[in-house]
């Protein structure tokens, strides 16, 4: 799998404290063991290849820092349950993430990422099991003091 993403350099205690609270319904933390900085994923592409990958990702050449706040958890209901961070719409991010996505032939990507589908997100907790679920999305239910993040690297990962 192959991806690009945005994320900050900053030490993120408000997102990491967050990941810690929601991580306890995980059988095992999901987001600490990654042992990646915040991020949103802007394209997921299993079978893309590196000189593809990285002619995509010249699309964020240039690009000014995002700043982005993030005010409230949502979740995608799947199995497991994935908790994540909402931001607040920025226009420049949404045009980023299409520039980058006209460079990239549709067959090769995550569907769930492609501007028609894709919603920017900053996940909390990816793996949590069907036991867990009421107990995370009262979690999720529950306010935290916003707080923004500057995401200021793009990254091109496998």
């Amino acid at each position: 799998m192959f991806g690009i993403t945005l994320r900050t350099q900053d030490p993120a205690k408000p997102f990491w404290a967050l990941v810690d609270k929601a991580s306890a319904f995980e059988t095992a933390p999901s987001i600490s063991a990654l042992g990646y900085f915040p991020h949103i994923t802007l394209a997921r592409c299993p079978a893309i290849g590196t000189s593809r990958l990285a002619a995509a990702a010249e699309a964020l050449v240039g690009e000014r820092a995002f700043a982005l706040t993030f005010e409230r958890i949502e979740f995608f209901d799947g199995e497991p349950l994935v908790l994540w961070l909402k931001p607040s719409p920025d226009r420049r991010l949404i045009e980023a993430h299409a520039r980058l996505h006209a460079r990239v032939d549709p067959a090769l990507s995550d569907p769930h990422y492609l501007p028609e589908h894709w919603r920017p997100h900053l996940t909390i907790a990816m793996a949590i099991p069907a036991p867990q679920r009421d107990a995370a999305l009262d979690f999720a239910r529950r306010p935290f003091t916003p707080f923004t993040l500057t995401l200021d690297v793009a990254d091109c990962l496998s």
